[in-house]
């Protein structure tokens, strides 16, 4: 089953804060938890020692017996918990207890029996009131036997007394009592006679300086878990709106994120099939956001590259195309005049005679065509040899339009030259520069026609060294233009032979400029001329550019 990323996204942010919240509540529970029984535990604990003061006064003499049965049971409903006093072998010497208890004490299996779960004993049938019992063991602890409060002791009594040992189940709060020392202690635990969870204090019995006795105050926790389980059920509902407010939150972060997710799914999906216009939105500046600005790039890029490949495909195509038309026409000819002349149809001196000159000049074509092949291949592969010395193009342009100027005046066409003073030289190839300043030169006669102006120009500046060829001709397209410098590209779309071309000229020339670091502008206009402008830098020759 396909699971969204937003849905992965929003389930991972809810088991987060949900554990996050799970956590923090059981430490709040439990810190709360602690805090209010270290609480009630230094307040049992002050009571007992309270307690333990009174006692000892009342072994002392100092208050009689009614009033500590009066103050024990007071404690007792003061702080909702049960008061024992123990002797040190265990023996239970007074506890609290309600009032109806001594009348409805209970006995069974020669033990004690609570009668509720807030009962003392059953077994501590206290003499001279309810709740109190006393005991006395010859060290001191009732000293004044002959005191006029004291109840007298029978055997009934004596047969109420018992030791914590004899009562099952409290094996844990002796052992505790004994391992105590002289210090006051505190425990939680299941207390096996109240039957519930209780939190006992103990407080040693120090009537004279000497441990006699230890003083228990027993305290159920059955309110205070009550307490906590509300505190646990309003950190549940506080935490159940915290996750639905996590829920909204997560679900607009996620859905922030996947977004542009989203469009970048559909930019790659258009780009599959080709489409390379389609944009991804940017809304972010972070991760997220660059990587749609990149995906972006990476469209442009492709956009650019297909449309190079499909423009290097077709000049691939178009160059075949050209060159198998550029072979086939002068073999052409020269496999259909061979076999006229073999053949004897042809049987005029004066006709074999032209014959044989359309021949020659189909085969001086068909040589120069391939040597510009070789040459522009060596140009493009860069494996031609190119020295490079200080050469004068001011003298090179001077020199070619001499040589043109035969061509220039049959056709009718005006050739000048226009050479600036304190030309300098530039590093560079002469025989490369040479053939730059024909082919320009060539291009400008041939589409010039009779009546027209050719001008040569050499000027230097602070930007560099610049060679000017402008004709007054039949200009070039403004569409044609950005491919003038491609192989076999022909304003002329039929390709015929009028122009005398094999179009790879300005192909040469555009490698011969690239090879010498020079920059080449191109401006024209259809029916008025064009003009050529070749800048060079100071720096001269940047063969490894």
């Amino acid at each position: 089953m396909r699971i969204s990323l937003q849905h992965k996204l929003l389930g991972s942010f809810i088991i987060v804060v949900t554990l996050v919240l799970a956590s923090v509540s059981a430490g709040a529970a439990l810190l709360i938890r602690e805090y209010f029984i270290a609480g009630k535990q230094r307040e049992f604990t002050a009571k007992a020692y309270e307690t333990a003061r009174v006692v000892e006064g009342y072994y002392a003499g100092r208050i009689n017996y009614v009033q500590l049965a009066g103050f024990i049971n007071n404690i007792d409903s003061l702080l909702s918990a049960r008061v024992w006093v123990v002797d040190n072998s265990l023996n239970l010497m007074a506890a609290s207890e309600e009032r109806e208890l001594a009348a409805n004490t209970l006995h069974h299996r020669g033990g004690m029996r609570k009668k509720g779960p807030m009962g003392a004993p059953a077994s501590c049938n206290m003499p001279g009131g309810p709740g109190m019992m006393h005991h006395r063991q010859g060290q001191g602890m009732m000293r004044g036997a002959d005191r006029q409060d004291a109840a007298p002791e029978s055997s009934a009594e004596q047969n109420h007394v018992h030791n914590l040992a004899d009562i099952q189940g409290l094996e844990l709060i002796g052992q505790q009592v004994q391992s105590a020392g002289d210090g006051a202690w505190a425990k939680t635990f299941y207390h096996p006679y109240y039957e519930e969870n209780m939190l006992v204090v103990g407080v040693p019995l120090k009537p004279e300086g000497q441990t006699l006795g230890t003083v228990l105050i027993h305290a159920p926790l059955a309110g205070f878990d009550g307490f906590l389980n509300q505190i646990y059920w309003y950190i549940a509902a506080a935490g159940t709106v915290v996750v639905l407010i996590t829920v909204c939150i997560a679900n607009y972060l996620a859905s922030g994120i996947i977004r542009p997710l989203r469009s970048m799914q559909a930019v790659a999906s258009a780009m599959a099939g080709g489409n390379y216009s389609v944009q991804a939105k940017a809304e972010t500046n972070d991760e997220v956001g660059d990587l749609s600005r990149s995906l972006n790039s990476l469209a442009k890029a492709l956009a650019v590259f297909v449309s190079n490949a499909e423009k290097t495909d077709k000049l691939r195509r178009d160059f075949v195309a050209n060159v198998s038309h550029e072979l086939r026409t002068p073999l052409t000819i020269l496999r259909g005049y061979n076999e006229a002349l073999l053949d004897g149809t042809v049987s005029s001196p004066e006709l074999a005679m032209k014959y044989y000159q359309i021949m020659r000049d189909e085969t001086v074509r068909l040589e120069k065509l391939i040597a510009e092949l070789l040459d522009l291949s060596q140009l493009e592969a860069r494996t031609a040899e190119l020295e490079t010395e200080p050469v004068s193009l001011a003298e090179i342009a001077a020199n070619i339009v001499t040589l043109f100027r035969q061509r220039s005046a049959e056709k009718g066409v005006t050739l000048t030259v226009d050479i600036g003073r304190g030309i300098p030289d530039i590093t560079g190839n002469g025989n490369r520069l040479a053939q730059l300043v024909v082919i320009l030169l060539d291009n400008a006669l041939k589409f010039t026609p009779a009546g027209g102006t050719v001008k040569v120009s050499v000027t230097a500046d602070a930007n560099g060294e610049r060679l000017i060829v402008a004709d007054t001709g039949a200009g070039i397209p403004a569409e044609d233009l950005p491919y003038i410098w491609e192989r076999f590209y022909k304003t002329d779309k039929a390709h015929t032979r009028t122009g005398g071309g094999t179009g790879l000229g300005l192909a040469i020339a555009k490698e011969i400029i690239n090879l010498h670091g020079a920059a080449s502008e191109v401006s024209s206009k259809v029916g008025q001329g064009t003009v050529f402008i070749i800048t060079f830098p100071n720096k001269g020759l940047l063969a490894d550019r």
